[in-house]
């Protein structure tokens, strides 16, 4: 099993943007020491607390500071971007990341980002579908030329090329079964969250039964993204982010409330399901087996049920919004000595 970090990069109270940077940058460096697998960027915009609307350039200040641990941005939100453009960024990055770079594909999921940026999120599926097959183009093709719905452009000759072949690496997050099927079939690793572990489980099965391998990835791929916070102890977890945790989701509540009426069919089980963890605290959310949260022990109880249902790697998510830097730091660190080596080789 193997071991990532994914970042929302989410300001910290009484500190300047500046040093939150520095202090996420910090962390990347201290996951490469720890030797965790990759370290993973979101894209979010016009948020009150995410502060990183443009991830690749967290990925390039994180290839200056770093030489091991692959870098990626989880994900691209295909319908904001240009793709002609976003081919042109990640063929930059994947030389300054010296092949390192990972490239996570979706099509968003946040109805207030849709609507500051006037685009039709019912055509969100159309969108990325598009950009998708263009993307791929662009890499390999000497002298591309596409007339699309959305997007178009001629002639067009990518400088400098991808450094990897055929192109960096592509991985897609979803939560439902149509986007695990999509996975499966283009043949790409798959990340999801805010699944049940039985919800999992299923989607696990769908995905390994229906995959088609590919040239860069033979094999499945499945990844979970969780919530993770140990320390010593449980009662210590809960001294230290207790409060926290027990509004983890909170902030999702009134989003989720006031988009409900408004997403397109494709979205509907969103604002539901992030209104229904919006409303747990930390005791429901460790009952319905969320997040994972105490000593080591307990953490490394909830990894191996991941692990048994299939899970490929597990994406820890130690910084959300009000954990200062000390604690995420700290995590990772008791993470690392105090779990992962019960799963070296499994």
């Amino acid at each position: 099993m193997e071991f990532a970090i994914f970042d929302e990069m989410n300001a910290i109270d009484g500190v300047s943007p500046t040093d939150v940077f520095e202090a996420h940058l910090q962390q990347v460096e201290l996951a490469e020491q720890l030797n965790y697998h990759s370290y993973w960027f979101a894209e979010h915009h016009f948020s009150p607390h995410r502060m990183a609307p443009s991830p690749n350039l967290l990925i390039a200040a994180a290839a200056s500071r770093t030489s091991r641990i692959l870098l990626g941005n989880m994900v691209n939100v295909l319908p904001f971007h240009y793709p002609m453009r976003l081919a042109e960024e990640c063929a930059m990055l994947d030389h300054l990341t010296h092949g390192r770079l990972q490239v996570g594909i979706g099509r968003g999921v946040q109805p207030p980002e849709f609507k500051s940026y006037e685009v039709d999120m019912s055509a969100s599926r159309e969108m990325f579908q598009e950009s998708y097959e263009m993307l791929k183009q662009v890499w390999t093709d000497t002298n591309a030329t596409a007339q699309g719905k959305y997007w178009k452009y001629r002639d067009a000759k990518l400088m400098p090329p991808v450094r990897q072949t055929p192109y960096p690496p592509l991985w897609f997050t979803g939560i439902s079964i149509e986007s695990a099927k999509w996975a499966a079939a283009e043949g790409l690793p798959l990340a999801s969250a805010f699944l049940g572990p039985d919800e999992i489980e299923e989607m696990g099965v769908i995905y390994r039964e229906q995959y088609q391998p590919s040239e860069q990835w033979p094999e499945p791929y499945f990844c979970v993204m969780r919530h993770v916070y140990v320390s010593d102890t449980f009662d210590d977890a809960k001294a230290e982010v207790g409060e926290i945790y027990d509004r983890l989701f909170a902030h999702w509540l009134n989003v989720a409330l006031t988009s409900q009426a408004h997403v397109p069919d494709s979205y509907k089980a969103y604002p539901e399901r992030h209104a229904r963890l919006g409303a747990m605290n930390l005791q429901e959310l460790l009952r319905e087996g969320m997040i994972l949260f105490g000593g080591p022990d307990e953490v490394a109880t909830g990894v191996e049920d991941l692990r048994r249902r299939g899970t490929d790697c597990l994406i820890l998510w130690v910084s959300p919004a009000g954990i200062p830097a000390d604690r995420s730091k700290k995590c990772l660190s008791k993470f690392a000595s105090g779990v992962m080596p019960r799963f070296r080789g499994t």
